[in-house]
């Protein structure tokens, strides 16, 4: 039930796509998805990948960036 009602608070009941996030700034896209609902983590930046739990979240969005740009998302 808890998962239910978090996924209907989210932006398109947490269907995302790479278009709605891809090309903008981190700061653009962090509070896109805020307003969406979403936690936001970085997992990659300029091609340095960080050291991450193994947990997935259905409210959170994983973001790729290079030079401050999103160039990759995708959930948990």
């Amino acid at each position: 039930m808890k998962k239910k009602l978090l996924m209907s608070r989210l932006r398109n009941n947490g269907i995302i796509t790479t278009t709605e996030y891809v090309g903008k700034t981190l700061e653009e896209a962090t509070i896109f998805a805020t307003e969406g609902g979403f936690v936001v983590r970085i997992v990659e930046k300029d091609g340095n990948s960080f050291m991450l739990e193994h947990d997935a979240k259905s409210n959170r969005l994983n973001f790729r960036l290079r030079n401050n740009i999103v160039i990759d998302v995708y959930g948990g």
